[in-house]
């Protein structure tokens, strides 16, 4: 990577970008307070007559496709559309793009207009999009994908064929670039999985990270903190209550030293 993974923390508590978040209400409190803990500064504007004006004055994009309506997804082309225009990244985060084919049509077609830098999902969802496997059911990911074999080779294509960073979210975490480099994230605890939105946490944190490095190195920064600060959190916590509090005070606390340290990443040995 070009930089260390506390570099960029300490790059982002320093500039404090602004992040403009089309996020969905389920999780639009946690992905705000989650930038201001990292050190970003979040908005979370949304409405179709202010989107592109905006998103042009943003350090970089995130938009989430949860909970998906007529107004967001006009929104999320708008902005789009205006950050290509002004050289500010994107993140797209495909959520439930296997569960509903408007969802699915919707990402290939914006994959396809705005070429965001970032495309992230949990790996069912990334599988979907990509053409290697057909549907499932809801949001979550199939346990029966798994990071290895011809799910490698299908994601190693579909970043060279788009040209974009994907960010596999999962119990392992992968990043995949467009030239074959693919790193694996260890980082994380399973009482993560038990509280909703932490995805849609990493999309914006991957956003956060995209205004002051490069994608790749976003990408990787962003699960490797997010799961750091998991496990810290779940020290503290006694269920996913406590989890929500004790992870934003985790982002806030973390230092890019410890980031460095504690970051579990490494590139792929196999596949």
């Amino acid at each position: 990577m070009s930089k260390s993974l506390g570099a960029l923390l300490e790059a982002l508590r320093s500039r404090q970008p602004l992040i403009h978040c089309i996020t969905n209400p389920i999780s639009i409190n946690d992905c705000a307070n989650l930038i201001l803990a990292a050190g970003g500064r979040p908005i979370m504007a949304e409405h179709p007559g202010e989107v592109a004006e905006i998103t042009a004055t943003a350090a970089a994009l995130a938009v989430n496709l949860g909970n998906i309506t007529d107004v967001r997804m006009e929104s999320m082309v708008l902005a789009g559309q205006a950050a290509r225009a002004a050289g500010v990244p994107v993140v797209l985060d495909c959520v439930g793009v296997g569960c509903s084919s408007l969802r699915r049509r919707y990402a290939q077609d914006y994959l396809a207009k705005i070429q965001p830098q970032v495309v992230k999902g949990n790996l069912s969802e990334l599988l979907c999009l990509s053409g290697a496997r057909q549907g499932m059911s809801g949001v979550d990911a199939d346990g029966r994908d798994h990071l290895e074999g011809e799910t490698l080779s299908a994601l190693r294509e579909f970043s060279s064929r788009q040209q974009a960073v994907l960010l596999a979210s999962g119990p392992v975490d992968g990043v995949f670039a467009p030239d074959g480099r693919r790193w694996e994230i260890r980082n994380g605890h399973s009482m993560m999985s038990r509280l909703t939105g932490t995805g849609c946490m990493l999309n914006v944190l991957t956003a956060a990270f995209l205004a002051v490095g490069e994608p790749e190195d976003a990408a990787v920064a962003a699960a490797a903190m997010l799961g750091l600060c998991g496990e810290r959190a779940a020290r503290e916590a006694c269920g996913p209550g406590s989890l929500r509090a004790a992870l934003l005070d985790a982002a806030y606390a973390l230092t890019p030293e410890e980031l460095d340290n504690e970051a579990a990443v490494r590139p792929f040995e196999k596949g």
